[in-house]
This record gives C-alpha cells, sequence and structure tokens, in this order.
C-alpha cells in the first residue's frame, strides 16, 4: 500500500519565487500542495485550517514575520514540521528560527531535488540544517564532555557560547560537512546508501533534542 502524499502549506509572499516553488513542489506525487499564504498571519490560521504536514516557511513577510509564524503555529500544533526557506542568515536569526521551533533551516539557493528530500525527512521525523548554517552554529558552541544535558547553561547571544554534549557537537559536525563532501541527501538516497542514511537520521534526532533544548531555554528566559 503506498504511503499518502505529504501535505504541504507554501508561506512565502514574492509571487515569483512562490510560482517557482509550487511548479517543483507539483513535480513530486509524493507531495500535496495544498495552499500558499503571503503573510505570516495568514499562515498562522491557514495552518489551523488546513493542519498541514509540512510547512515552507519564508521569515521576511509582511505582518508578522516568519519567525514568529513558527512560533505561534508550535505553540498549538507542535506535531506540524516547519521547513525555514530564507535568504536571511544572520547568526540571530538563525537562532531565533530553531529557538522558535523550525525544524530545518534552508538557504532559497537550495535545489529542488534537495528541498523534496529535507521535507521528507522532517516529515518522518528529523532535522536538517544547510551545512553553512550548521557550521556558523557550531561557532557559538561550547563542549562540555562532562554533561549530556547542559541546559541550565544555555546562554543566548551572538557574543556568547553555549553548552552542548559531545554527541550533539558531533551532530552539528556531521551536517555542517553535508554538501562540501559532495553528497546531496537525494544522492544519498538514490544510491541505496541505507547504513549512510540511517546515519543521517540517527544524527538528525540529536539535533532535535538540541533545537528542543533551545525552546525551553528560550521560553524560560522570556518569563524571566
Amino acid at each position: 500500500m503506498s504511503q499518502a502524499a505529504i501535505k504541504i502549506l507554501l508561506v512565502e509572499d514574492n509571487e515569483i519565487v512562490r510560482l517557482a516553488q509550487v511548479l517543483t513542489l507539483q513535480q513530486f506525487p509524493s507531495l500535496d500542495f495544498c495552499d500558499y499564504a503571503a503573510d505570516g498571519l495568514t499562515a498562522v490560521r491557514k495552518a489551523q485550517d488546513i493542519k498541514p504536514q509540512v510547512i515552507l516557511m519564508d521569515i521576511g513577510l509582511p505582518g508578522i514575520d516568519g519567525i514568529e509564524a513558527t512560533a505561534r503555529i508550535k505553540a498549538v500544533q507542535p506535531e506540524c514540521q516547519i521547513v525555514i526557506i530564507t535568504t536571511q542568515t544572520s547568526d540571530s536569526t538563525i537562532f531565533d528560527a530553531l529557538a522558535a521551533g523550525a525544524d530545518a533551516f534552508c538557504h532559497k539557493d537550495i535545489t529542488g531535488e534537495q528541498l523534496v528530500n529535507v521535507i521528507h525527512l522532517v516529515a518522518n521525523g528529523a532535522v536538517w540544517l544547510d551545512p553553512r548554517v550548521a557550521e556558523r552554529v557550531l561557532r557559538h558552541c561550547l563542549v562540555d564532555s562532562t554533561s549530556v544535558d547542559s541546559t541550565s547553561r544555555f546562554n543566548f547571544g551572538v557574543d556568547q557560547k553555549f553548552v552542548i554534549s559531545p554527541l550533539e557537537n558531533e551532530a552539528l559536525a556531521y551536517m555542517s560537512q553535508g554538501m562540501s563532501l559532495g553528497q546531496s541527501l537525494g544522492s544519498t538516497i538514490e544510491k541505496g546508501q541505507h547504513l549512510l542514511k540511517k546515519e543521517m537520521l540517527a544524527q538528525a534526532q540529536m539535533l532535535r533534542k538540541l533545537f528542543s533544548r533551545m525552546v525551553k531555554r528560550s521560553k524560560s528566559i522570556c518569563d524571566c
């Protein structure tokens, strides 16, 4: 029995970019493009109405931006997977998006094939970072070999370090090497490299735990 297509909501205010993304999604029968939103508030409303499995979210949106929209959607629909697709890649933007609950962070120069594979990864419960983004996150990490979960020492800010475990460091390093090794997600799967795919999913699950800590820590800071 074939698996049901993944329901997609596209959030993008630029009509030309949105059209290109729609045409890309429609090429793949494993994806079900349901609707689009051109601003943050509409995205939040349509997420509740449509209940998509995956949302492709731009950041620079009219009204509330994509990061705020992500936070609002995740607050009521934590099961919805959100893939950030943006040209905004400052350190603060990256950390804010991950702390809001984003499941993936992609540059807009991602190919259609790579994007589709990222969608399948997050739909299966994994997370994904563009290797350039993972490398930037690593610059702000301090590895603590004595602690598995250092939530109490988790700091935010581009001039601060946040503490991660050796396994989390390994997962980030693994993600940062993805494209530089010439191995796209698509080529990994197409070549039948099941062990490598399994390892990729295992590393992505480790990052999900890290991002979960970021969400909890950011909420505790906001509640102070």
